[in-house]
């Protein structure tokens, strides 16, 4: 055939362009399966329902794997525990100066009440809260000394001790009575909740160095309520010093306070306990403005008046009333 020779060709009303278009779409609705090899393997595509975009995706398939198995269960979270925190030393806080004080006594002594009870929260040890400064005072001891009833309310109910002795041997309680500080007393006293059985008879009956419960004290210098108070919670109140033997009406009646006496005489005080010498409360009062006091009451008591005068006298010492009764002896 002649390379010069014209081929007609037919002519249709809808050329191909190369894309599906009018009548000729029809026409792949029965096309074959067409197989296209890769090295993976085979892949089928149907051309009435997928048509190859042209692009070999082959090699980026090569490598993608999936799993044939139905486990719907999602991923498992594994929550680790908390490491623990390392807490500052707390320590550093309860150390001593040079005086012996750590910074609860500072802050007890000055009332600061934020203070106070961080230093109780963080406070490892409870022993840690009666550590004692050079002059035996505790925390509590100095909250009772400046007079901060609240702070001393707060250390109680931490359970700092009330049985802890100073360099004089007095307690807390002690120093709240010859203070004469009502809410200081209250607090130490008052009953804490989480200590339902708390025994006080035992620190209420607790002597300092000079033989002195806080009955004596109080009746020292006059203190009815706090005498009241303190029979309330079970001192005792037939209880000697231990100087001269005295009870706390003694104590009263050799005062000459006459309302002291009849307080302690209806709070249930023994009307007649004898001292050292013998002597009872109606006997140091015969002569001061508490005698009509111990007008109704009988007293067992009958000796001469006159041998109590060697004593009572507050003129002369007792040595000197022994040095007078003692007859000189004639050596000549």
């Amino acid at each position: 055939m002649s390379a010069k020779k014209e081929t007609k060709l037919h002519e249709d009303k809808n050329t191909d362009s190369g894309y599906l278009s009018g009548p000729l779409s029809e026409q792949l609705s029965g096309v074959l399966d067409v197989e296209i090899s890769s090295d993976s393997g085979k892949v089928s595509a149907f051309a009435d329902e997928q048509l190859d975009s042209g692009l070999d995706l082959s090699e980026c398939l090569s490598n993608v794997k999936i799993s044939e198995t139905t486990d719907t269960q999602l991923p498992k979270i594994r929550v680790e525990a908390e490491k623990s925190q390392e807490y500052p030393p707390f320590h550093i806080l309860f150390e001593q100066d040079d005086d012996g004080d750590t910074q609860l006594h500072i802050a007890s002594v000055h009332g600061c009440e934020k203070s106070v009870g961080t230093l109780i929260r963080v406070c490892p040890e409870k022993s840690w809260l009666d550590v004692p400064n050079d002059y035996g005072h505790t925390a509590l001891h100095l909250a009772v000394l400046s007079g901060n009833a609240v702070v001393t309310r707060m250390l109680v109910i931490a359970g700092a001790s009330l049985a802890h002795r100073d360099h004089n041997g007095e307690t807390p309680l002690h120093l709240a009575v010859a203070a004469n500080d009502r809410e200081c007393l209250q607090a130490l006293l008052a009953p804490v909740q989480d200590q339902p059985h708390r025994k006080l008879s035992s620190v209420l009956n607790q002597k300092n160095y000079n033989g002195q419960m806080c009955v004596h004290l109080a009746a020292a210098a006059g203190q009815i309520e706090s005498v009241q108070t303190l029979a309330y919670y079970g001192a005792d109140l037939n209880a000697g010093e231990g100087l001269a033997g005295w009870t706390a009406l003694h104590i009263a009646a050799r005062r000459g306070d006459a309302r002291l006496c009849a307080a302690l005489l209806r709070c249930g005080a023994a009307p007649s306990p004898l001292d050292f010498a013998n002597r009872t409360p109606r006997r140091l009062a015969a002569r001061n403005s508490a005698a009509h006091v111990f007008s109704a009451v009988e007293d067992s008591d009958t000796d001469d008046d006159d041998d109590d005068d060697m004593f009572d006298s507050d003129s002369d010492s007792l040595f000197e009333k022994l040095k007078e009764s003692i007859n000189p002896i004639d050596v000549a």
